[in-house]
């Protein structure tokens, strides 16, 4: 079932991240080719390069295809200690874009994407079969779905 998002920000952006750790295994992010980072951008790639599982030259990942274009795009375990830097860099779901951080942060379940996101666009969907986990995202105080 696919529910989207409006942007969470605050503390109900921290409790869906939360969320998103207690339900799933993996999450990624992505720097795109055609757009650089800025000083910020180039450290916390140093801060998060300890655990990077797994860098792919993709053309596309959740919701998103590039035309004629590539992009890194960084896969990542769901450990606490990323988290907590998650959570320290980030006050809302659409921060996640370049020159700052890497962009489009979605997070995956055994291999599938359970929450995807366009920060550019502004659009975020969460896409669980599961409805227990769809009430525990619904139950945050603060989220907004539709």
């Amino acid at each position: 079932m696919k529910k989207f998002i409006e942007e969470p920000k605050g503390t109900t952006y921290k409790e869906l991240l939360n969320v998103a750790f207690s339900i799933c295994d993996e999450f990624l992010l992505v720097k795109r080719d055609q757009h650089d980072l800025n000083e910020n951008g180039e450290k916390f790639i140093e801060e998060i390069k300890p655990y990077v599982k797994e860098i792919k030259r993709q053309e596309e990942w959740p919701g998103t295809t590039l035309l004629g274009h590539y992009a890194d795009v960084y896969y990542f375990n769901c450990h606490q200690e990323l988290k907590e830097i998650l959570t320290n860099k980030t006050e809302r779901l659409y921060q996640w874009l370049t020159p700052e951080l890497l962009e489009d942060i979605c997070f995956l379940k055994n291999g599938e994407v359970w929450l995807a996101t366009v920060a550019h666009e502004k659009i975020g969907v969460i896409m669980s079969k599961n409805q227990s986990e769809l009430e525990r995202v619904i139950g945050i105080e603060g989220i907004t779905m539709s």
